[in-house]
């Protein structure tokens, strides 16, 4: 039991519990892919009812992910939330459909970035305002484009990068090996690799490629202040290791029970796993949090 808030419903302690200082929430941050949804493109019926009375309880509720806005439309239309939502791995915050910050690679890293998918052979996405290029038309990824992005909108090397603005990109990595060396080397460029999963493409690590001030924490602490709220007041969840730097940073940082140890030791709370709607219960939690306060 914590002085501040009881717990019930499926949450346990963390690895930072005794640091928990929390005060009544007013934004919820949840991450997507493997939180807010698992193998199904949109929310369960149980989150959607979450998420709702978390709303009705005065709170605002937001999502924080990887993809590109258009690749959360259908979630977006399905919760009927405006944000602040954070995309493309925190180089971007949104509310209302519009973008309110966007921290995007200078030219010359996103040619950088080109050069070591060249140099090495990697398959990369890099994604504009609206819509993505490819290094190569890559059989490998094509499940990922029907699932979430689309078809890309050309090749890299078909553009200008030093007249392109890039927000993101990403490599994609196929084996743990190639995982850390992508992260290796990204981190050599001075640039920011946040690493993340999709549930329904296992074999794949997506290195998230962002400016160095660009990540879900840093994110995050911009749409708080827009809403003018102190982080103490945020609750943010996640289940991948892309998701510890707002997990750092949130007044209450909830990890899903399927996150890896790394995960659950940077969080308060830690709810059930993705298929148990883990995040329904941090969302009816912080409802009642918010009722009571």
């Amino acid at each position: 039991m914590h002085a501040a808030h009881p717990l019930a419903d499926g949450l346990r302690p963390g690895g930072r519990f005794d640091r928990w200082q929390p005060l009544p929430p007013r934004y919820f941050l949840a991450d997507v892919d493997g939180t807010l949804i698992g193998e199904v493109q949109t929310a369960t019926e149980r989150v959607v009812a979450a998420v709702r009375a978390a709303h009705s309880a005065g709170i605002v509720v937001g999502f924080a992910t990887g993809r590109l806005a258009s690749g959360v439309a259908a979630l977006h239309d399905q919760l009927g939330l405006d944000g602040p939502h954070i995309v493309l791995n925190g180089a971007q915050v949104r509310t209302g459909g519009r973008a309110l910050r966007t921290w995007s690679l200078r030219p010359a890293q996103s040619v950088a970035v080109r050069e070591l998918c060249t140099r090495h052979g990697l398959y990369g996405e890099f994604y504009l305002d609206d819509g993505f290029l490819v290094t190569a038309d890559d059989e490998r990824v094509r499940a990922h484009w029907e699932l979430v992005t689309g078809p890309p909108a050309g090749l890299v090397d078909d553009v200008d990068l030093a007249a392109t603005t890039v927000v993101k990109a990403t490599i994609m990595a196929f084996s743990p090996d190639e995982a850390s060396f992508v992260v290796s080397e990204v981190t050599r460029l001075g640039l920011l690799a946040g690493p993340a999963t999709f549930p329904l493409t296992p074999a794949i690590v997506y290195v998230n490629v962002t400016h160095p001030k660009a990540d879900k924490g840093r994110a995050l602490a911009h749409a708080a202040g827009h809403l003018g709220c102190r982080m103490s007041e945020v609750i943010a969840v996640g289940d991948g290791l892309n998701d510890l730097s707002m997990l750092a940073v949130a007044g209450t940082a909830i990890a899903m029970g399927q996150a890896p140890a790394e995960v659950q030791e940077a969080a308060h709370l830690i709810v059930p796993d993705v298929a148990a709607d883990g995040v329904a219960h941090a969302l009816q939690a912080a409802a009642r949090w918010r009722r009571a306060a």
